[in-house]
């Protein structure tokens, strides 16, 4: 979603700044601002859009499972300790409190990238990279006091490098352990909604530049 947002704000950006300075005002330089004020607008929908699946996805709406919350608890924390990814990485446990139903773990290993170079003289290479992954993870199980138990989960990935997706895999993964482990859940809550809501002060206030000055140029070219 977020390319097509680039995509798209890019083309309004060049359409639009070249038929202000090339047709509207003759000057060249005259629709650079206004045409990337614009391409911001086009863009930014597909850029909201994109942000509120990310933050659904990241911190999925809790499920609620039919197990007790003791035994939900116990089947989570044991599946942490058990799972292991690439060459033995695994989850460290920082807090499994039983009394709160809070577990706090973390999970760093390292992917190797293949860069390709170009050399001076044409030549085409081939570099590898070591780059530092992290996942944090904070599980909240609540007892609903009705034999069922609503567990929550929050990641919080940082990556090194452009790959900002590298860890979607894992958090997909263990999503989906969890799930397998309990049974097959219900949706206790609702997802971020991912209407636009209103325009950040920002964009308004770039907005407000590009019009005076394309005010501006309109008087100038209009009184030269």
């Amino acid at each position: 979603m977020a390319a097509i947002g680039i995509g798209i704000g890019l083309f309004v950006f060049l359409f639009t700044g070249a038929f202000i300075s090339e047709v509207v005002l003759h000057n060249k330089d005259a629709g650079a601002f206004p045409g990337l004020v614009l391409g911001i607008w086009a863009a930014w929908p597909f850029f909201h859009h994109a942000r509120i699946q990310r933050y659904n996805f990241l911190h999925p709406v809790p499920g609620e499972y039919q197990v007790l919350a003791r035994e939900a608890f116990q089947k989570v924390r044991d599946l942490l300790a058990e799972v292991s990814y690439n060459f033995g990485d695994r989850w460290h446990v920082a807090t499994a409190d039983t009394q709160t139903g809070r577990i706090v773990a973390n999970l760093r290993f390292t992917d190797e990238h293949v860069h390709f170079e170009a050399e001076a003289r044409g030549h085409i290479h081939t570099r590898k990279e070591r780059l530092q992954r992290f996942i944090g993870l904070e599980i909240h199980v609540k007892d609903t006091g009705r034999g069922t138990a609503i567990i929550q989960l929050d990641f919080s990935p940082k990556v090194e490098g452009a790959n900002f997706f590298a860890c979607d895999s894992i958090v997909s993964n263990l999503s989906a352990a969890i799930e397998s482990e309990l049974g097959a859940g219900t949706p206790a809550g609702t997802p971020a909604d991912t209407k636009l809501s209103a325009p950040p002060w920002w964009l308004l206030g770039l907005s407000a530049l590009a019009l005076l000055g394309l005010c501006t140029d309109v008087l100038k070219a209009v009184f030269s």
